[in-house]
């Protein structure tokens, strides 16, 4: 157990320190190389702390090496024999047990056996408590927050109708050579389309979501569904509940998600026109402008 806590903690602290790396690397290098490599460079280390385990056993020794003599080259040694030793004359052995004294029992005595006792409580037992105590805690905050969106979308979401947002939803998909599309639904009470779903992404829209907007934020979501960016925050998302008790994991998971969205818009910014990249940037700075605005 002691054993599992040190070792998860050297590679907590290890990806802390890959993790300010990157960080820093970011700041200096964010004209030079994209964002692109730096969600590689993410999911690199987010499968490296998704378990907290050392690449290699703890005291692996290297086996000896064994040299083998070949038979035309042995070496004879001498055998020295062993003298024959002269018998010493022993002691009497006491054979029989001691009579007891009159009245005394016979029953053996019965010694309080080891298992009766209960286990003392360690640190290294409390440690491992509040580790798996802080990460049910994190994955049961965002499990049931996405139980709750899902069953609102279940009831409220309904397939989109629109022959204009069809047709311009498939030639999107054509440009991208996506051959397995996500569902198209409409949702209300939502401020900005968003892809959902791990396993069966669902692409929402907002009601009342039409002109060139619609049409930048569509490609925006499809380039995140064909860059499978949802992956790699579910897996980012497990690595925080692994190491929720470090705080550079939890910058790590705004990096990553700052990261992909940079990524994403230098990939829907490549299959644009140079005319519409200004365009592009204004309904996505709208869009999160009404983002925050609904978080407030």
């Amino acid at each position: 157990m002691t054993d599992f806590l040190t070792s998860m903690a050297g590679v907590s602290l290890g990806g802390g320190a890959v993790v300010l790396l990157l960080v820093v690397l970011a700041r200096f290098t964010r004209g030079r190389y994209g964002a692109r490599w730096r969600c590689w460079a993410w999911l690199l280390l987010a499968l490296r702390l998704a378990i907290p385990l050392p690449l290699l056993p703890a005291g692996a020794e290297a086996a000896p090496i064994q040299i083998q003599v070949p038979p035309d080259r042995v070496i004879y040694q001498p055998v020295r024999t062993a003298r024959p030793s002269i018998p010493q004359p022993s002691q009497p052995v006491q054979t029989t047990a001691p009579s007891s004294a009159p009245g005394s029992s016979s029953a053996p005595e019965v010694l309080p056996t080891e298992g009766s006792q209960p286990a003392p409580i360690t640190v290294g037992g409390l440690l491992l408590g509040l580790w798996l105590a802080g990460g049910a805690a994190v994955l049961g905050w965002n499990l049931v927050a996405h139980l709750r969106f899902r069953r609102y979308l279940t009831r409220w979401c309904r397939p989109v109708e629109e022959a204009d947002t069809i047709r311009l939803f498939n030639g999107l998909c054509d440009g991208l050579t996506l051959h397995r599309r996500p569902r198209l639904r409409v949702c209300p009470g939502l401020t900005v389309p968003m892809l959902a779903g791990l396993f069966r992404p669902v692409l929402l829209l907002p009601e009342g979501a039409g002109g060139q907007g619609l049409r930048y934020a569509l490609l925006h979501e499809l380039v995140h569904y064909r860059r499978r960016d949802i992956c790699l925050k579910t897996l980012v998302l497990w690595v925080n509940a692994v190491h929720w008790f470090n705080p550079l994991v939890w910058l790590m998971v705004r990096s990553v998600e700052r990261d992909t969205e940079l990524a994403c818009d230098e990939g829907a910014l490549k299959r644009l026109p140079q005319e519409e990249h200004a365009a592009y940037g204004r309904a996505i700075l709208q869009a999160v402008a009404a983002l925050r605005k609904e978080k407030v």
